[in-house]
């Protein structure tokens, strides 16, 4: 590993990373890089899927800008597939026509129903929107820690050559072990993003934190030897908006550590946490955001 070609090749801008549609806080995150684990927690309602798939429409849409190949497997276990496709239809028709049509109008919930114009431009944003759709693995059934994995690492053994070395263990006997992947083509990112963590089925003779901390640990393993970019979602449990803590802390309240639940094992192994809130749902007056 040659610590000056990796200097030069970020001089070159080969890390400036994809696009995630967000901007002060790239400051900090720098967009959708390889080899990240993103988790981004909240309370229900706070808006942690419609920011994932946010990010998910941007990265595609500057990895095509850009001609960067791109690969996402999207474990979708909260949000059915018609539900799915009606969201980012309404994102789409945002971006190509500056026009708001909420899901709800599309799907033709209650009383809600498109005017003639927007169906047309519903229709017309169609054909793009099953573009899209099958560029993604989508997987919506719920699926056990090391069955993902190893889905992960059948992937990714075929998009590259791991590099082992030969050594000689305690009894002095030869082995082989893997200390790398050299990708056949680094330009290429290949992303996981997960909708979320508690929804993944139990592996046998594991309680749920035992779980979630199983798929954070295969996350970790991947993100390292593969540089594959993980994004995923977690539940916040109800301290955030309990009524001491927000009598102590006011409009200063804020998401914290112990705020994930299950476990905070994500929250350390993770190389980028985000946490939101929504002010209006909990009932705030007044919030410093």
């Amino acid at each position: 590993y040659n610590m000056i070609e990796r200097i030069k090749a970020g001089i070159e801008g080969k890390y400036e990373g994809l696009d995630n549609g967000l901007e002060r806080i790239n400051d900090y995150i720098f967009g959708v890089q390889k080899a990240c684990y993103t988790l981004i927690g909240g309370l229900s309602g706070s808006a942690k899927t419609t920011l994932l798939d946010f990010i998910l429409l941007n990265a595609i849409n500057d990895a095509k800008a850009k001609n960067i190949p791109i690969n996402i497997t999207y474990y979708s276990w909260e949000v059915d597939e018609d539900s799915k496709k009606c969201n980012w239809l309404s994102v789409l028709v945002y971006r190509n026509y500056g026009i708001v049509i909420p899901p709800e109008k599309i799907k033709g919930l209650g009383k809600n129903r498109l005017t003639d114009d927007e169906l047309k431009m519903i229709e017309a944003t169609i054909p793009e929107l099953d573009q899209t759709f099958k560029e993604i693995n989508w997987v919506w059934d719920s699926q056990h820690p090391t069955k993902m994995y190893n889905d992960w690492w059948n992937c990714m053994i075929t998009k590259g050559k791991l590099v082992k070395e030969r050594y000689k263990d305690e009894n002095n006997v030869d082995k082989e072990r893997i200390i790398g992947f050299e990708s056949y083509n680094p330009e290429e990112y290949n992303i996981v993003a997960g909708d979320h963590l508690a929804l993944a089925k139990l592996q046998q003779g594991f309680n749920l934190k035992q779980n979630i901390d199983k798929l954070s640990e295969y996350m970790i393993l991947c993100r390292n030897l593969f540089k594959m970019t993980f994004i995923w979602l977690q539940q916040f449990n109800q301290s955030l908006s309990s009524v001491e803590r927000m009598k102590f802390k006011g409009a200063d309240i804020s998401p914290q550590q112990s705020d994930f639940r299950d476990t905070t094992n994500p929250y350390i192994d993770a190389d980028v946490v985000m946490g939101l809130m929504n002010a209006h749902k909990m009932d705030m007056d007044r919030c410093l955001g």
